[in-house]
């Protein structure tokens, strides 16, 4: 059985300073359980980083798994296609004629070649030292083997030639027939191959032999096409059973390697777990075997350990009555400490301000103030407490750790005093020294001079930076100097005249004790800041690194305690005061408003959670005027419920807060103090303190109106069921369901209308303003077109008007009729002959719908790609450029990845808000112009899915529950959009990544 042991918060391990406190039942029943406790801590800690060993490694399995698999696929692609190639090779071979333009392409190819050897011939000859001799020699043995060559290949052409031209006039030949050369009309032929032909001795034979000779080759190509195919699939057959084994198998090697890596990991962490059980089990056992012994043990350390705490508490009792009576004659004599301070205060000032019939009077006002008073009584009081920790400290020496963090408390607390008793001194001879010195001034008539020869020195510095910028621009002028080096003299000359004017205020006697007297109070409040922090690190170090002896069993209480009243474990186990109190505060509020209004109290319209039952049909009575409006219920559940989960995670919040800080207290550690609180509330903290604002109006402007639309929709609110003068009804699913109801009403025919139109609008008001956008930002931003900065404030325009007039002001250009602005300047132009009703027209009202939503969205893509253009690194560029890019490549392969990587999320953002754009469709065209042969549903041509439903809500359509019905569908269009939008974000995510 080992003894109990202390840890700190670093972890470091403590003996009791009195061994008898740790030998009873209790004791070693609570060292057993702290060691149980932090091993399971360490394991828990050390799972974690396993587990993010392992998800790492599993990660990168799968991403290898990829790219072999990837690779494996590439590799059995390749071994057919030599084969396909091959067989694509032999396509000539499918006819004469197509056999007879091959070896007529070859030989042209040849002939290419040929003069590609001659020109390189000639290049490298060039090139070479031989005699000019012996190059003409060598350039006409070229000529005349290329002649030859040449010669050659030109008969084999014209042989070819003719036997096609033969083939083409007689198309039922066939290779073994009759051949007549003369059925080719001797027109159709060229001088030379009318010689070849009569230089031959039996044309007909010779060509009649050829097709024989041809067509041999031709079925030999035809039998090795034909093998080739049969390879292919034999070899496509084998390779793709092996290509799946193989795939099967490396599949199955990833997957366990996964699978061993989880299941090692896995019982690593239980084999500790059960470990620790194990020890933990044995050594309570131990403690049952040997549970005489101890408590015989304990009865005798009892009396000896009782004697000793009854004696430290005397101690203690009789320290703490001399502290407070000490306490109470220093504060009665304050006045008399205040005049001594005063001397002393006198004494050290003799060396700056001599103390005077003159000074004395500022002496007097600045020292003996009730601020400074209130101070030293501080003063006072903190040096007695520290006088008092210490004798605590010293009783409690040989009993206590408290002893050493008194000590140190003590310690930190005197060196404060002194240090704030110093501070506080060097302002107040700070001060009376800068007043002091104006009064001289002041009574020499020196401070009206100093004031003037400032004033006359300010005014010389003004004038000579002046002139110095004249002489500058007049340089500039006559071209003496560049505009950059202008520039850089300029702020040259600007920093030389602010040091100057500073120096000027250092060496005047006025300024700088103006300056003093100003700036007095931020100086002493840093330094009494700093001061603070040093006593404050202090402290939280004591905390941190030594230990408290605690045998109590908290953690439990505290869970509890904390759950229904956080604060108290706070105040009442851990001395954390001003955290219990807060803590408290809200619990206060949690029972007291949030609970009590969840439950239907303080307000009869909202009846809170149970409202939600029935949504007030229950207590509905005409006759006795009780009408319940169900959409006050509905939302004041709605809000309820989500009131409620914010006080239960505060509470388990609290809970488990204090839970922890219980579990570190048995161990040893002290409780952290407010300072340590502030400190993680500034750092850590910081971020959640600053988002909770954020979380509690995005729950309650955002989600709670959304929760209270989705929940419409399972009601019948609307046609026939308006509240607050009629019921509402939970119906299911039953709004759901209506467009299978509705089928006979031509609805299919109406939501087909309206879902194309969306996905057009949602992709064309999408696309056509960010394509526009990023061609002009990429164009605004060139650094070959002058006065970019005038055609970017041109550019922004759109969006620097309100949508809503520049859509009203299109919608009167547009308007049918002599009024329209674009009817009247296209028939004064001539284009129209007589006006034209655009906004009537389903074509026209379309695209002229897109055309504004283009003209408005552009300049926030313009704005926002011109920010990114101008954040990608030049040094990109520069790199391009030297690695020999071209204009298009630069753009492809640097500006756009970089653009669409940074802006691919505002893109997204873009889509939704067009697939949502009620404003737009509802000013410009109001969802018009009609179908030719509308349904009952109302929907107009240029209606999207949020106008449609816009129609429906507002009584457009009689439909029993119409704005239920209406709420489904916003929220199935709503899920649409979701989904589309948060697969873009995760890809997004996920290439940045």
């Amino acid at each position: 059985m080992d003894n109990l042991k202390l840890y700190n918060w670093y972890g470091e391990e403590f003996d009791l300073i009195v061994p008898e406190i740790g030998s009873n039942l209790k004791a070693y029943k609570h060292n057993t359980r702290n060691i149980y406790t932090r091993t399971v801590d360490k394991i828990n800690l050390r799972n974690k980083i396993e587990k993010d060993l392992f998800l790492r490694a599993r990660y990168k399995i799968n991403s290898n798994l990829k790219r072999e698999l990837s690779s494996h696929k590439v590799a059995f692609k390749n071994k057919t296609k030599v084969i396909q190639d091959s067989t694509k090779r032999l396509k000539h071979a499918e006819s004469l004629q197509k056999l007879i333009n091959f070896e007529i392409n070859k030989i042209q190819k040849q002939k290419k070649d040929l003069r590609v050897y001659a020109k390189d011939f000639l290049k490298s000859l060039e090139k070479t030292a031989d005699e000019v001799s012996r190059k003409n020699v060598l350039i006409s043995e070229l000529i005349n083997k290329t002649n030859l060559e040449e010669a050659e290949l030109f008969k084999k052409y014209c042989i070819f030639s003719v036997a096609l031209i033969y083939l083409k006039l007689s198309e039922k030949f066939n290779p073994g027939d009759q051949v007549d050369i003369n059925l080719i009309n001797q027109t159709k032929l060229h001088e030379y191959e009318i010689k070849l032909l009569d230089s031959l001795k039996d044309k007909n034979k010779f060509f009649a032999n050829l097709f024989i000779e041809l067509e041999k080759t031709r079925q030999n190509l035809l039998l090795k096409k034909q093998n080739l195919k049969e390879e292919l699939n034999n070899t496509k057959k084998v390779e793709k059973e092996k290509f799946l084994v193989e795939r099967s198998n490396i599949k199955l090697l990833a997957k366990k390697k996964i699978i061993e890596l989880e299941y090692e990991y896995n019982q690593k962490i239980e084999q500790q777990k059960v470990e620790a059980k194990n020890i933990k089990k044995q050594s309570l056992q131990k403690i049952k075997e040997n549970k005489n012994k101890i408590l015989e043990i304990e009865a005798n350390n009892k009396n000896k350990i009782n004697k000793l705490k009854s004696t430290t508490k005397q101690k203690l009792k009789s320290i703490k009555r001399i502290y407070k009576q000490n306490l109470k004659i220093e504060l009665s004599k304050i006045d008399e400490i205040v005049r001594k301070e005063f001397d002393l205060f006198v004494e050290k000032t003799k060396e700056n301000v001599v103390y005077d019939e003159k000074s004395k009077k500022f002496f007097n006002k600045y020292f003996f103030t009730y601020a400074n008073k209130l101070k030293i009584k501080s003063e006072v009081k903190k040096f007695i407490k520290s006088n008092y920790l210490s004798s605590c400290a010293e009783v409690l020496k040989k009993t206590s750790y408290e002893s050493q963090f008194k000590k140190v408390e003590a310690s930190a607390l005197y060196e404060k005093v002194i240090e704030d008793k110093k501070i506080r001194e060097k302002f107040i001879i700070e001060r009376i020294q800068a007043k002091y010195s104006m009064f001289l001034l002041k009574e020499n008539n020196q401070l009206s001079k100093e004031k003037i020869e400032f004033k006359n020195l300010k005014k010389e510095l003004k004038n000579n930076y002046k002139n110095q910028i004249k002489d500058l621009k007049n340089r500039k002028r006559h071209k003496e100097i560049t505009k950059q080096a202008f520039q850089n003299k300029k702020i040259e000359f600007k920093i030389a005249y602010k040091e100057a004017y500073r120096e000027a205020i250092l060496n005047s006697e006025v300024f700088k004790n103006k300056n003093i007297l100003k700036t007095q109070s931020f100086r002493k409040y840093a330094e009494k800041k700093i001061n603070r922090k040093l006593y404050d690190s202090k402290i939280t170090e004591a905390q941190k690194s030594i230990p408290l002896e605690c045998i109590k069993n908290l953690r439990y209480y505290s869970l509890i305690l904390g759950l229904i009243l956080p604060g108290i474990p706070e105040i009442l186990f851990f001395k954390q005061r001003l955290k219990g109190i807060l803590l408290f505060i809200g619990a206060i509020i949690v029972w007291t408003l949030i609970v009590p209004f969840s439950l239907g109290a303080y307000w009869s319209k909202m009846n809170g959670i149970p409202g939600l039952y029935d949504l007030g049909k229950g207590i509905m009575d005409v006759d006795k005027g009780i009408l319940p409006d169900a959409r006050y219920y509905l939302f004041g559940a709605v809000i309820s419920i989500l009131a409620m989960i914010f006080a239960i995670i505060y509470l388990v919040i609290c809970s488990v807060s204090a839970f922890r800080v219980a579990k570190s207290l048995e161990q040893g550690s002290r409780p952290s103090n407010w300072t340590h609180t502030k400190r993680w509330m500034k750092t850590g903290g910081f971020p959640w303190m600053i988002s909770i604002g954020g979380w509690v109006l995005m729950i309650f402007i955002v989600a709670a109106p959304i929760i209270t639309s989705v929940l419409l929709s399972f009601t019948n609110y609307g046609y026939q069921h308006q509240a607050p003068t009629q019921a509402v009804d939970w119906v299911g699913l039953k709004q759901w369901g209506l467009w299978w109801v509705f089928r006979t009403n031509n609805l299919f025919l109406s939501l087909s209308r309206v879902i194309s139109w969306t996905i057009i609008w949602t992709i064309a008001s999408t696309l056509i303003p960010i394509t526009l956008g990023i061609v002009i930002a990429i164009l605004a931003n060139n650094p070959r077109i002058k006065g970019r900065k005038i055609f970017r404030v041109i550019f922004i325009l759109p969006w620097a008007i309100p949508a809503f007039i520049t859509i009203m002001f299109l919608r009167n250009a547009f308007q049918g009729g002599e009024y329209g602005y674009m009817n009247s300047v296209l028939m004064w132009l001539g284009i129209l002959s007589k006006s034209k009703n655009w906004l009537y027209e389903i074509d026209t009202a379309r695209a002229l719908v897109i055309l504004v939503q283009t003209w408005i969205g552009y300049a926030w893509i313009f704005m926002l790609v011109t920010g990114n253009l101008q954040s990608i690194p030049r040094d990109i560029y520069e790199a391009a450029s030297v690695d020999g890019a071209k204009g298009k490549d630069v753009f492809l392969k640097i500006t756009l990845p970089s653009l669409l990587l940074s802006i691919a999320p505002m893109l997204i953002g873009q889509f939704v808000g067009a697939f949502n754009n009620f404003t737009t469709i509802s000013l410009f065209t109001g969802g018009g112009p009609d179908y030719a042969n509308p349904t009952a549903f109302g929907e107009a041509s240029t209606d999207i899915i949020i106008s449609w439903v816009y129609k429906l809500t507002t009584g457009a359509v009689k439909i029993e529950g119409n704005q239920a019905f209406a709420a489904a569908l916003t929220t199935f269009a709503s899920i649409f959009s979701i989904a589309i939008a948060a697969k873009g974000f995760i890809k997004s995510m996920s290439r940045r990544d």
